[in-house]
């Protein structure tokens, strides 16, 4: 049977009796593609969330990473699957961009998806080792410009968000950046602490164990305000750049069309794990705080974003060719 095929196949059945599907859903295994690497903030939480989900379900639930193109790989996997909830996206704030930087891309990151439920909102740190010459962002900022050398920024992919904190921040600066691309988070700090990068934007949950271990240092973080976890470390907003004042997002998305008792499903069962004190506590100790915004508020934040994300790519003239 084609694809299109199943899909009507499968809106009939849940229009017969949509409710009881949802009750009894999940009856096999549930699939989440996570479109980045092992090793990252959003790797992490999604695998605890598979963890608790599967004892809540009683299914196995399987993360499947599959990294690239900015999130499109994983993404498309998703885009393609049966509206079913029985394969879910995990996926973070670069997911809006995608449509705008690789045109040819076979699906909508808005339309194609349905928003299931935003995970958290994180913060964002730019690093550097520890033996860097640079103890503040103002040191960096005045050193950079008296060198008169690009500074090298490592981040998890051209395009993505951190790609675009390296560009504000030049501009703010007045200096000029060298945004590096990695397929990871891990890969661009791993990198920057083997001196092949001067300085790395990364999650504050991925650079903590290295600042705590003095191997990087924290210059500022990207968040609304100071972290929990680095309240000595000014943010990005105190020290004169209004543009790097908000961190991104993890999030889960289905594909467009799943019925929504099984999304609501969904979401209440990831928001109940979110609530338990010790998960809520870990989520925090890495810089990552639970929302428990409702579906439809989640899906209207992401076309805002991507509307902010066309601009910045125009702006910037960002290509990934």
């Amino acid at each position: 049977m084609k694809p299109r095929l199943l899909h009507l196949a499968w809106a009939f059945a849940m229009a017969v009796s949509p409710a009881a599907i949802a009750q009894s859903w999940p009856e096999k295994p549930v699939r989440i593609i996570l479109p980045g690497p092992p090793g990252s903030s959003p790797d992490r939480i999604t695998r605890l969330l598979a963890e608790q989900l599967n004892k809540k379900w009683k299914q196995p639930v399987v993360v499947e990473n599959r990294p690239g193109g900015t999130t499109r790989i994983g993404a498309e996997i998703v885009a393609r699957a049966a509206p079913d909830g029985y394969t879910l996206l995990s996926t973070f704030v670069s997911h809006g961009m995608v449509k705008l930087l690789y045109p040819e891309t076979p699906y909508d990151p808005i339309t194609d998806f349905a928003p299931v439920v935003q995970l958290v909102d994180t913060e964002t740190t730019l690093v550097v080792r520890s033996d860097s010459p640079y103890k503040t962002l103002q040191e960096m900022i005045e050193g950079v410009k008296k060198r008169g050398r690009p500074l090298g920024i490592g981040n998890f992919g051209t395009g993505s968000s951190f790609h675009f904190y390296s560009l504000i921040l030049g501009q703010g600066a007045g200096i000029d950046v060298l945004p590096v691309p990695y397929k990871g988070e891990a890969l661009s700090l791993s990198d920057m602490i083997g001196g092949h990068v001067e300085a790395s934007f990364n999650s504050v949950g991925t650079a903590i164990p290295h600042i705590r271990e003095g191997r990087v240092r924290a210059l500022a973080v990207l968040a609304p305000k100071r972290s929990r976890v680095l309240p000595d470390v000014p943010t990005f907003l105190e020290l004169g750049f209004p543009r790097l004042r908000a961190g991104g997002w993890f999030g889960v998305l289905a594909p467009a069309g799943t019925p929504k008792p099984v999304i609501d499903k969904i979401r209440t069962d990831i928001q109940s794990i979110l609530r338990e004190p010790d998960v809520t506590k870990w989520l925090r100790d890495q810089g990552l705080e639970p929302t428990f915004e409702s579906s439809e508020a989640f899906g209207e934040s992401m076309k805002r974003e991507a509307v902010e994300w066309e601009k910045l790519i125009k702006e910037f003239k960002v290509s990934v060719n």
